[in-house]
């Protein structure tokens, strides 16, 4: 188990603490709807920019580096990753909740919450048997720093349907949570957020599994 220095945690708790309080305060804010939007729409796109910078930077760098240097690197880029993740996500949580109810939907209340909360279910249990069946460092793209023996594309769990079940199926609970809470806005920051994500997705993370795919078949 890894121990993460005491001043690495206060920093973790201090970002975290302060991303929430600032989302909080912009959601009970008069001019709440467009602050708390610029808040969310800044969030992703540190998160997604930072992840497609890093990686594709990693991507050249696999495999010409020593193990134990590659998982510091990892370690360092994890701990980013998961605060960037978490600011998002809080990001557009306050979003939803300054917006809600802004949705037309007088008489489909009950149905439309009843259809959120079924699709945040599916969405995140996709999404933790994605992690599940492809290793719990996938959740921050490990095979970028470590190489592996052996790599070959995972055809267990969800893959065994879906190509990119956690891109798509995966982010049911964006959906989900602003329907749930009758946000428009909500909605279609969902939608943003799963485009720039499958964006990385097609533009980083599959170019580098092709090579790794390829560089497997030519050995």
């Amino acid at each position: 188990m890894t121990h993460w220095p005491s001043s690495r945690i206060f920093a973790d708790i201090v970002f975290h603490a302060s991303a929430l309080a600032i989302g909080v305060a912009l959601a009970f804010a008069p001019e709440r709807d467009g602050t708390t939007l610029a808040y969310f729409v800044g969030a992703r796109l540190a998160y997604a920019a930072t992840i497609a910078i890093c990686l594709r930077t990693q991507s050249r760098r696999l495999g010409l580096e020593a193990r134990q240097q590659a998982e510091r690197r990892h370690q360092s880029f994890h701990r980013w990753a998961v605060r960037l993740q978490n600011l998002d996500g809080i990001a557009f949580g306050c979003l939803c909740v300054a917006t809600m109810g802004t949705l037309p939907w007088d008489g489909w209340i009950w149905p439309a919450r009843i259809l959120g909360a079924t699709l945040v279910v599916v969405g995140m249990g996709t999404k933790a048997w994605a992690v599940r069946s492809l290793g719990v460092g996938s959740y921050t793209w490990h095979d970028f720093f470590v190489p592996r023996e052996r790599f070959e594309l995972c055809r267990s769990g969800p893959y065994r349907w879906f190509s990119d079940p956690m891109y798509t199926i995966g982010y049911l609970q964006a959906y989900g949570i602003a329907l749930t809470l009758g946000s428009w806005q909500g909605l279609v920051a969902s939608l943003f957020a799963q485009f720039s994500i499958l964006l990385v997705n097609e533009l980083v993370e599959k170019p580098h599994f092709r090579r790794l795919c390829g560089s497997t078949t030519a050995s």
